[in-house]
């Protein structure tokens, strides 16, 4: 290894390694499972090295690494507050091209295993974190049932999937109430009536509210691409639409058919 390698490589390990206290955005316990089973998924890449070269998939396996790479890089910003630790993963781990896959192939081939460190680092050094906020997003005040099935998913940094997943349940509750899974057919066909006015005389305006509430989530939830907002993928966006199935869900706990 020559000596401009050899700095590269020290420089790359101390940033990877030498991260400051790190600050939790969610439990301990999820943390460690996401990191372990992006561990394994590592491992399962590093073994399909081999076969990479017996059989000349060179591209094949550079794209397995470039899809780990991504997806950890993704859960690792939604489980820490520094941005040094996604950014340590993703330096030790970057693929840089050469003049041809086969000689990228051979460069990369180390990748998985500075990864891998990288991570087992972060599980040695959890002790030491700092924990979750108790209120760092506001997750546990959405709806019980909106929480317990979407906080995961939106841990992770799965955005879509949470978002996707909250209106679904928003739909599954209409048609529980009514056999009706839109807010238009449920408020129609279905009698669906909420209490809960303020007045008797604002009684159709809240009925009203609930129900274009259950009908923007109708639109927002597209059938051919799960969500019709081409920004879901940002956190505080993707936090905004839970707030709005939870909204749905709080109401929909008061309602009765007339």
């Amino acid at each position: 290894m020559g000596l401009s390698s050899q700095r590269r490589f020290f420089f790359g390990e101390r940033r990877a390694y030498h991260c400051g206290m790190a600050t939790l955005r969610m439990d301990r316990e999820q943390i460690q499972k996401m990191l372990r089973d992006r561990i394994r998924e590592g491992e399962d890449i590093e073994a399909k090295a081999k076969l990479a070269e017996e059989r000349r998939g060179f591209e094949d396996w550079l794209q397995l690494l470039e899809a780990w790479r991504k997806k950890t890089i993704t859960y690792l910003k939604a489980a820490y507050e520094e941005s040094d630790i996604p950014s340590a993963f993703g330096y030790v781990t970057e693929i840089i091209e050469a003049s041809s896959p086969q000689y990228t192939f051979r460069n990369s081939k180390t990748k998985v295993r500075y990864g891998i460190d990288n991570l087992e680092n972060l599980i040695h050094k959890m002790p030491l974190a700092i924990p979750q906020a108790e209120d760092a997003t506001a997750l546990k005040s959405l709806h019980p049932e909106i929480y317990s099935k979407c906080h995961s998913l939106y841990a992770v940094g799965e955005y879509p999937e949470a978002v996707e997943k909250g209106f679904k349940i928003v739909r599954d509750k209409l048609r529980s109430l009514t056999t009706y899974e839109t807010g238009q057919e449920a408020f129609g066909k279905g009698k669906l009536h909420i209490e809960g006015a303020a007045a008797a005389h604002v009684d159709v305006n809240f009925q009203e509210g609930v129900k274009f509430l259950t009908m923007a989530i109708d639109r927002f939830r597209n059938e051919q691409a799960h969500t019709s907002d081409g920004n879901i993928n940002d956190p505080i966006r993707a936090y905004e639409y839970l707030r709005l199935s939870s909204l749905a869900m709080h109401l929909l706990d008061k309602a009765i058919i007339r």
